[in-house]
């Protein structure tokens, strides 16, 4: 085993979690290496053109990467990623803030978030320049210029090239640069705020599939319909134990995302043509009505602020996912590129949904945009009720793609505890009925979807999304850094503590 493969076992063990996935990467490598072995010989005699097919113009092996992700590929994860179900309540932030304060929490958390994933990247490719100087041949100040590579060939031919080195070694994993800038210590504690906000999440979503299933059967109540689900959803977080078979859950997540953002769309279309219809033919009314209904809305507000950035902040929490999608890009040095396009079209989507649904309701729209449509409809409105039961597949189908590495991270704890593969597997699913307990009885206590997101984007997004990310680039890269880049990333730790603690605070008091 190479001393690169060391540090990586070492790393595997500290990070709960992640040992299961590394052990197949290590696999793939190691038949990856039988084969190049086996065909040496021919890759010999094939010489600079063969080399030349297998990679392309930046060193990254074309026939290896198979299994990689494309540009679009990791463009369409991160922003599934991204829109997930708390797109819902964006509408509501408009409510809450006002039509100013909204869509200047919306805009500008979006780009705080931006520039946290353009430091993600940088700290996990080991250095603060962007990401598209740096190919995976290009060494760090730890190897030298004349060092051999993996092949035996030396890096440097020519003496008078400038070869662009890395500050640091590059970082694969989450845990690991909390480990790189914070020791041991670090990476427990975010691990610990990881796991937090993962449960949460499960409480967020069985809160969305009683308000769902509540709005399609009017007569149960909300919190029976929540240990209804509870019950259905022990089966599929027992039996999808591998990554493989929950990746197919994904495509619901999927659909259900362009269904929303398509219905909310297409619904404000249509009645601001029937409003404009509306105006034209009663000259001198000058009260919005539709369907019989007032709206009324709000310019702005200070005192739905702090509820409405948690919306926005549990909307564009993703980061802890950005490693992952980093490391498997086919071209790592197109990673802010990637996000440039990824980020741009989440925002569109958010502005979107947010104000088509803000528009169409007003200050009555409900913490979650379907729930409005669904009460708006015609009894026996075909489309709405699909779009419901799709939204309640949706969370079901991220309640367990949620629960698979929550329960995996504590599965990994017990390793080398248990006696036997039986008893790890019975300890997994009794830890997977446990989480589902816990859980539906936070959700139960706090049955409120704006409250729950609100919170979980206030304490959690903010320490994994902002807080850290900037901290990790100072303490890595602090020496490198410009005037300028120390002050930003200073604001946004303080100011993302500040705003923490604060929101939190107001948030708790406003529902109390």
């Amino acid at each position: 085993m190479t001393r690169n493969e060391e540090e990586e076992e070492e790393d595997v063990t500290k990070s709960p979690g992640f040992r299961r996935e590394k052990q197949i990467d290590r696999q793939r490598r190691e038949e990856k290496r039988r084969e190049e072995e086996s065909g040496g010989g021919a890759r010999k005699e094939r010489g600079a053109e063969g080399e030349g097919k297998g990679k392309d113009a930046h060193g990254h092996g074309v026939g290896g990467d198979d299994h990689k992700s494309s540009f679009m590929q990791s463009t369409f994860n991160m922003a599934n990623i991204l829109m997930g179900v708390g797109m819902l309540g964006l509408p509501y932030v408009l409510k809450s803030a006002g039509w100013i304060g909204g869509t200047i929490t919306t805009i500008g958390f979006c780009l705080v978030t931006w520039r946290t994933s353009y430091y993600l990247g940088r700290e996990l490719n080991g250095d603060p320049r962007p990401v598209s100087l740096f190919d995976n041949h290009t060494p760090s100040k730890t190897q030298t210029p004349d060092s051999k590579t993996s092949n035996g060939s030396h890096s440097a031919a020519n003496p008078d090239t400038h070869i662009l080195q890395r500050m640091r070694k590059p970082i694969t994993s989450f845990p690991g640069i909390a480990r790189e800038a914070f020791g041991d210590n670090g990476c427990i504690c975010l691990s610990a705020v990881l796991y937090f906000e993962l449960f949460s999440c499960l409480s967020i979503f069985f809160v969305s599939l009683g308000d769902h299933l509540h709005a399609l059967f009017p007569s149960i109540s909300q919190s029976k319909h929540m240990t209804i689900a509870a019950g259905v959803l022990i089966v599929p977080s027992a039996v999808l134990r591998t990554p493989k078979l929950l990746s197919y859950l994904s495509a619901v997540g999927t659909i259900a995302t362009v269904a929303v953002v398509s219905a909310v769309v297409l619904s404000a279309l249509v009645m601001f043509l029937l409003v404009a219809k509306a105006e034209h033919d009663f000259v001198g009314g000058d009260v919005e009505v539709v369907g019989g209904n007032e709206r009324d809305f709000t310019l702005y507000s200070s005192k739905g602020l702090p509820l409405a950035l948690g919306i926005v902040a549990y909307c564009f929490s993703g980061h802890a996912i950005v490693p992952s999608i980093y490391s498997s890009m086919a071209r790592p040095q197109d990673f802010e590129r990637m996000i440039n396009v990824t980020y741009g079209m989440v925002l569109a989507c958010c502005l979107l949904v947010g104000i088509s649904g803000y528009y169409m309701f007003g200050n009555d729209v409900e913490d979650q945009i379907t729930l409005s449509l669904e009460h708006q409809s015609e009894n026996g409105n075909t489309l709405m009720t699909m779009l419901t039961w799709l939204m309640i597949l949706t969370a079901m189908s991220k309640f367990t793609l949620t629960m698979f590495p929550l329960a995996l991270g504590f599965e990994e704890m017990l390793t080398g505890i248990l006696p036997s593969d039986l008893a790890m597997e019975l300890i997994d699913s009794l830890v997977k009925i446990i989480l589902i307990v816990l859980s539906l009885a936070v959700a139960i206590f706090f049955p409120s979807f704006s409250f729950l997101c609100s919170l979980v984007g206030l304490i959690c997004t903010m320490i994994v999304s902002v807080i850290f990310p900037a901290m990790a680039h100072l303490k890595l890269f602090g020496s490198e850094l410009s005037m300028l880049d120390k002050i930003i990333d200073w604001l946004l730790v303080v100011g993302g503590s500040i705003v923490a603690v604060v929101g939190t605070i107001a948030t708790v008091q406003a529902d109390a």
